[in-house]
C-alpha cells in the first residue's frame, strides 16, 4: 500500500516538473462573477469567444481560464436569467464581472429560468440561505451523499448511525420535535423543484449536482409551507451549455481502511490470568490451572499429573496471539466511474451522465453499490421562455451481516487471543469459526426513477410565469435471512422444523409534486426594486408495501421454504403498511429593496393537508424579514477596507406535520387475526386523536455578514426556534385497549449561534491560499410539558424521558463515588448529598442529568492551496460537548469469562474484600438489586465524552496543462489526476470504538483513492 501511494505521488510530481515550461507559455485570466447585489453567481459559463476554452464559476463565483488566446480575444459570460456579458481581454490577469438581470440594450426580454422556481433571489436578503461547496463535496470519495455533507455548513448536522447502508441522521439546527427519528426531524429534499425521498437523496451522484443550498430558517423556507418546518436542502442538477459537445470521464480507484481500533483487548497471558481469577470452569485459564485441580481434585491420586497436563495445555495456548481486529475488520475496495456528455447549440442544450460506485465494508458481507443515470434537456422557447426536462434513474444495493440479535463485529471483542479460525473455540463451544460468520444475511435495494418538467415564460418584461411538475418514484426491497444453522436459531429452543427465519418487505413510494408560480419584478426610478409573487402547489405522497415473515425455512433462503403449518409465535405473517396523503397550498410573496441598501421581505402560505380532519386541515407558514446593506451607500460603496456589511432579521411561523399519519387523527381500521363466526374482525390501526394539532415552529433569526478587503468574510447567525404544540406518543390507560396516544404535550426550543470565517490569504492566478472555518452551537431545551415538569413514558420507569429545562436527549444516571472495597459494588451520591450503596433499591430522586447525547458544538475548518497546476485541500470536522454511554460488553464477569476482555481489567477489577480504587465492580453475581442497577442505568463512570476531531478530507490534484495536451494527446482537452481521501483519522478520548454512533460497529471507514478526470 505504501509503495502504491509513493508511486502515485512521484508520478504526479514528475508530470508537474516536466510540464511547467510548456504550461508557462499559455495566456491566463481569472476573476469573480457577481450580480448587481455583489452576490456570487454559481455556474456561469465563461468562454473565450470562438474557441473551446471554457469553464464555469465555482461556489465563490470564481473562474479561471488559461490557453492559447491573445489580447484580441473576447470573454463571454452567459447565465440563464442574465444578459450575456462580453469583455475584451486586454492582458490583465484578473477581470471581475458584474452581470445584470435587467433589459439589454436592444430592450429584449430577459428570461429568468431556474430549474427550481421557488429559488427566488430575494429570500437570501432576509433569510439564511447557505451554499455547499460542491468542489469539496465532489472530492470526497464516499458513496453516501448524506454522509458526505458532514461539516460542509454550520448548523447542518450529519451523524453516522452504523455500517454501510445505514441511514444517516441529518438535522438542520437540531431536533424540532420530541419525536425521535428521521421522519419527524429531517429536512425537506427538493431536486430541481420536485420533492424527493430521503433515500433518493442519499443515492444522488455528486458529479450530477450543480449546487446545494441549505435553507435554515422560516424566511428562507416558508415558500414551501408546512413541508419545510425542519429546513430544506435545495438541489439543482447539472445542465448543458451552449457550445461544442464535451465528454468527461472520471474515476476513483482505491482502498477503504479498517478505521480506529477503539477498545484495546487482552493478549493471551492476561486473558488466561483473568480466567483463573474468575473461576469459571468453561474457561481454559481456570479449567487447566492449579487452582481448579486443587479445588475439584484435591483427593485425586493423579492430581499432580493432571496439573502437569493442564500446564501443557495452557503453555500451548500461550503460544497463540491472534489479533481478531486485524482478522475480522478488513481493508476493502472503493471505486467510482462517472461519464457525462454536455453541450448545445443555438436554443437547445443537453446534459447526460452515468455513474457506478462501489464501497466495500469493514466486515465480510457488508458493502454498497450504486448505479445512476441522469438526463437534462433545456429548450429555449422563442424569446419568451424556456422548457427544462430532467429524467433520472438509479439502483442502489447494500448488504450487511448485522442483525437484530447478532453483530459479527462483536466477534472482535468476544473471540479470545488464544483462538484461531481453525480449531476449538472456547468462547463458542461446539461451534466453528465458519458457523459464527454465517449467522445472518441482510440486504436492501432501492430502485428510483424521476422526471421533472419546467416551463418558464416571460411574456413581458418583469413578469414571469413558471410551472414545474415532478415525479419521484422509489421501490425499496428489504430482505433478511437467519439460517437454521445459526447460533441463535440453534439455541432458541424451538423444534427443528421451525428453525430458520425468512423476512422480506417490498414497498413503493411516490412523491408527486407540482408548483405554479407567477412573479412580477420591476425597478421604479432606478431605486425602488419591487417583487410580487403568488403560487399554487400540490403534493401527493403514496406509500404501499407488502411484507412477509416466515419460519422453518431451514438453510434455504427462499419464501417457498416457509413452513405454513406452524402456529403460535412462529406462525407466518403477512403485512401491508400503507400511507397516503395530499397537500394543497396557496401562497404570496413580496419583496422590496430601496437603492440596494434597504430590504423588506414577506411571504405567506396556507396549506391544506388530508392528514388532519376536514375542519382542521388548513395550516399556515409565514415569515417577514428586513435587511440593511450600508456598504451600498454611495459614500461607502467603493470603500477598499469594508467591502461589504449586511445585517438582516426575520421572524416566521411554520406548522409541522412531519411524521403524522392519517391513522393518528382519523379512525383507520385494519383486519385483525381473529374472527367472529364467519366474519373477520376489524380493529383500529391505532388510537386516534381528533383534537390533534400541527406543531408550530416559531423562528427568530438575526444575521450579520462583514467582508474586509474582499478577502476576509465573517458570517454570524443567531437563531431561536421554538416548537409549540410539540407532539409525542404518550402512555394512556391500558383499559382503552391501547398503550399510547399521539398528543400535543409541550414546547421545545432550539437556540444557538453559527459563526463562519473565510479568508483569501493569497488570490492570484498561479497561487491561491484560502483558509476558513465555522462553529455552530445549539442549545436544545424542553421549555414546557403542559401538565407536568417531568414526563415518564413507562409507568415502571424511575428515569424521566423528558424534563423541563433539560435537552430532549439528556442522559440520566447516577453520581458514582467509586467501588465499595467491602461489597465490590458502586457507591452513589444522591442529589441531596447522601451516600447510597449500589445494593439498595433506587428511586426517582436519586438520578441526575449526566450530559447531552447530541453534541451541542460542531464545526469544521479547512485550508485550500493552489500553485500553478497543483491543488491541495484539507478539511477537518469536529464536535464537542456530548456524552455517550459505554456498552461495557467487553468487561467480563464470572458468567461470561469465556469471552475476551478489555486490557487492564485484571488490575482494575474488584475481586475480594479490601480491594481499593478499582474501576470495575465485582465479577461474581452476589446481589440482584446491584446487578440490575448497573445493567439498567449509566453513572458518571460508565459514560464518556464523545468529543472528536476528524480529518474529514484530503485532496491533492494536478491539472495537466492544456497546451501540452494539444501537442501530445490532442483528443483530450483537459486532464486532472490526483490523490484524495475521506475520514482518514479521528482524534478522540472516547474509550470505545466510535464516539459518533456510539456503537462498536459504526465507525466510518477511512477511504483513500487515486483520481483521474479526462475531458474530450
Amino acid at each position: 500500500m505504501k509503495n502504491l501511494l509513493l508511486w502515485c505521488l512521484f508520478t504526479i510530481l514528475g508530470l508537474f516538473i516536466s510540464l511547467q515550461e510548456v504550461g508557462a507559455q499559455e495566456c491566463r485570466v481569472y476573476g469573480y462573477v457577481t450580480d448587481a447585489s455583489d452576490e456570487a453567481l454559481i455556474g456561469v459559463t465563461v468562454r473565450i469567444q470562438g474557441t473551446q476554452i471554457a469553464t464555469i464559476t465555482d461556489v465563490n463565483g470564481r473562474y479561471q481560464l488559461n490557453g492559447d488566446f491573445n489580447k484580441s480575444s473576447v470573454l463571454t459570460f452567459t447565465y440563464i436569467g442574465y444578459a450575456q456579458k462580453k469583455v475584451n481581454y486586454d492582458g490583465r490577469e484578473k477581470i471581475d464581472v458584474k452581470m445584470q438581470s435587467s433589459e439589454n440594450k436592444l430592450g429584449e426580454v430577459v428570461v429568468k429560468a431556474k430549474s427550481n422556481i421557488n429559488a427566488i433571489d430575494l429570500r437570501a436578503k432576509a433569510g439564511i440561505v447557505e451554499s455547499i461547496d460542491m468542489k469539496r463535496l465532489s472530492e470526497k470519495p464516499m458513496i453516501d451523499m448524506g454522509l458526505a455533507l458532514q461539516g460542509m455548513v454550520p448548523g447542518l448536522n450529519v451523524i453516522n448511525t452504523g455500517d454501510i447502508g445505514s441511514k444517516p441522521q441529518i438535522r438542520i439546527r437540531g431536533n424540532s420535535s420530541f419525536r425521535q427519528g428521521n421522519t419527524s426531524n429531517e429536512p425537506l429534499y427538493v431536486l430541481d423543484g420536485k420533492i424527493i425521498s430521503a433515500e433518493t437523496f442519499y443515492n444522488l451522484n455528486p458529479q450530477d449536482i450543480a449546487s446545494i443550498k441549505v435553507l435554515k430558517d422560516a424566511a428562507a423556507g416558508a415558500l414551501y409551507g408546512v413541508k419545510a418546518a425542519n429546513g430544506v436542502l435545495e438541489i439543482s442538477s447539472q445542465r448543458g451549455y451552449n457550445g461544442k459537445m464535451t465528454l468527461t470521464y472520471g474515476t476513483d480507484m482505491g482502498l477503504t481502511m479498517r478505521g480506529r481500533r477503539g477498545v484495546k483487548l487482552m493478549d493471551t497471558d492476561e486473558k488466561l490470568e483473568l480466567e483463573r481469577l474468575l473461576q469459571n470452569p468453561a474457561a481454559p485459564g481456570y479449567r487447566y490451572s492449579r487452582d481448579y485441580f486443587e479445588r475439584y481434585h484435591a483427593s485425586d491420586p493423579n492430581k499432580e499429573q493432571l496439573i502437569t497436563e493442564g500446564e501443557k495445555r495452557l503453555e500451548a495456548l500461550r503460544n497463540i496471539h491472534t489479533d481478531w481486529f486485524k482478522e475480522l475488520i478488513r481493508n476493502n475496495f472503493y471505486q467510482r466511474h462517472n461519464i457525462s456528455i454536455k453541450g448545445g447549440s443555438g436554443t437547445t442544450t443537453y446534459f447526460l451522465s452515468g455513474n457506478y460506485t462501489y464501497q466495500g465494508g469493514r466486515i465480510e458481507g457488508n458493502n454498497k453499490q450504486r448505479f445512476s443515470v441522469r438526463m437534462g434537456l433545456d429548450q429555449q422557447l422563442g424569446k419568451i421562455g424556456y422548457l427544462m426536462i430532467g429524467v433520472s434513474g438509479g439502483y442502489a444495493k447494500s448488504k450487511s451481516p448485522n442483525g437484530s440479535s447478532f453483530d459479527p463485529t462483536s466477534l472482535v471483542y468476544n473471540l479470545n487471543p488464544y483462538e484461531q479460525k481453525t480449531g476449538e473455540l472456547y468462547s463458542y463451544p461446539n461451534r466453528s469459526y465458519r458457523d459464527l460468520t454465517q449467522q445472518y444475511q441482510s440486504d436492501a435495494s432501492d430502485k428510483n426513477a424521476g422526471v421533472d418538467i419546467n416551463v418558464t415564460l416571460t411574456p413581458w418584461q418583469g413578469f414571469t410565469l413558471a410551472y414545474v411538475a415532478g415525479l419521484d418514484y422509489l421501490q425499496d426491497d428489504n430482505h433478511n435471512f437467519t439460517p437454521a444453522s445459526s447460533f441463535t436459531e440453534q439455541n432458541t429452543g424451538v423444534p427443528d422444523n421451525a428453525r430458520g427465519i425468512y423476512s422480506r418487505m417490498k414497498g413503493t413510494t411516490i412523491n408527486l409534486s407540482s408548483n405554479l408560480r407567477a412573479t412580477y419584478n420591476h425597478v421604479f426610478a432606478d431605486v425602488h426594486d419591487v417583487t410580487l409573487g403568488a403560487n399554487y402547489d400540490y403534493y401527493l405522497y403514496n406509500y404501499d408495501a407488502v411484507g412477509i415473515t416466515g419460519y422453518g425455512v431451514g438453510n434455504v433462503d427462499a419464501p417457498s421454504a416457509i413452513n405454513n403449518s406452524l402456529h403460535g409465535m412462529r406462525q407466518p405473517s403477512v403485512r401491508n403498511p400503507r400511507d397516503k396523503n395530499a397537500q394543497m397550498g396557496i401562497g404570496v410573496v413580496a419583496g422590496y429593496t430601496y437603492n440596494s441598501v434597504y430590504d423588506a421581505y414577506f411571504t405567506y402560505k396556507a396549506d391544506a393537508s388530508s392528514i388532519l380532519p376536514a375542519d382542521k386541515r388548513w395550516n399556515t407558514a409565514w415569515a417577514a424579514g428586513l435587511g440593511w446593506t450600508p456598504t451600498n451607500y454611495s459614500w461607502l460603496k467603493d470603500n477598499k477596507v469594508l467591502t461589504k456589511l449586511n445585517i438582516k432579521a426575520s421572524y416566521g411561523v411554520t406548522a409541522n406535520l412531519n411524521g403524522v399519519t392519517v391513522s393518528n387523527t382519523v379512525g383507520t381500521f385494519m383486519f385483525g387475526e381473529q374472527a367472529y363466526e364467519e366474519s373477520r374482525i376489524l380493529s383500529l390501526l391505532s388510537l386516534y386523536n381528533k383534537d390533534l394539532k400541527a406543531e408550530q415552529n416559531k423562528s427568530t433569526d438575526l444575521g450579520l455578514t462583514v467582508e474586509l478587503f474582499k478577502r476576509i468574510t465573517l458570517d454570524v447567525n443567531w437563531y431561536n426556534r421554538r416548537t409549540e404544540q410539540a407532539l409525542l406518543d404518550v402512555p394512556i390507560a391500558t383499559s382503552s385497549g391501547y398503550s399510547s396516544l399521539k398528543r400535543n404535550i409541550g414546547i421545545l426550543q432550539n437556540r444557538g449561534i453559527e459563526i463562519g470565517l473565510n479568508t483569501k490569504i493569497i488570490d492570484a492566478f498561479d497561487c491561491r491560499l484560502s483558509v476558513g472555518g465555522n462553529i455552530a452551537y445549539n442549545d436544545n431545551k424542553v421549555v414546557s410539558l403542559y401538565w407536568t415538569d417531568k414526563l415518564y413514558l413507562d409507568e415502571q420507569s424511575i428515569v424521566p424521558n423528558y424534563e423541563v429545562g433539560k435537552s430532549y436527549d439528556m442522559i440520566y444516571g447516577l453520581h458514582s463515588l467509586g467501588i465499595n472495597p467491602l461489597t465490590g459494588y458502586p457507591v452513589f451520591l444522591t442529589p441531596e448529598g447522601v451516600e447510597k450503596q449500589g445494593t439498595e433499591p433506587l428511586t426517582k430522586n436519586d438520578f441526575i442529568a449526566l450530559g447531552h447525547q447530541t453534541p451541542p458544538y460542531s464545526g469544521s475548518f479547512y485550508a485550500s492551496f493552489s500553485y500553478k497546476q497543483f491543488d491541495v485541500d484539507v478539511s477537518f470536522y469536529y464536535v464537542f460537548g456530548g456524552k455517550q454511554r459505554f456498552s461495557y460488553q467487553y468487561v467480563r464477569n464470572s458468567d461470561n469469562a469465556i469471552y475476551n476482555a478489555v486490557s487492564g481489567q485484571t488490575q482494575k477489577m474488584w475481586f475480594k474484600r479490601g480491594d481499593e480504587y478499582k474501576e470495575y465492580w465485582t465479577p461474581f453475581y452476589t446481589q440482584s438489586i446491584a446487578e440490575g442497577n448497573l445493567a439498567l442505568y449509566p453513572n458518571t463512570r460508565t459514560i464518556g465524552s464523545s468529543d472528536y476531531i476528524k480529518l474529514s478530507s484530503v485532496s491533492l490534484r494536478y491539472r495537466v496543462p492544456s497546451k501540452w495536451l494539444q501537442k501530445t494527446i490532442p483528443f483530450i482537452r483537459y486532464a486532472n489526476l490526483g490523490l484524495q481521501g475521506s475520514n482518514l483519522f479521528t482524534w478522540t478520548r472516547y474509550k470505545e470504538s466510535d464516539p459518533e454512533s456510539g456503537t462498536l460497529a459504526g465507525t466510518m471507514q477511512p477511504i483513500f483513492t487515486f483520481n483521474l478526470n479526462l475531458t474530450f
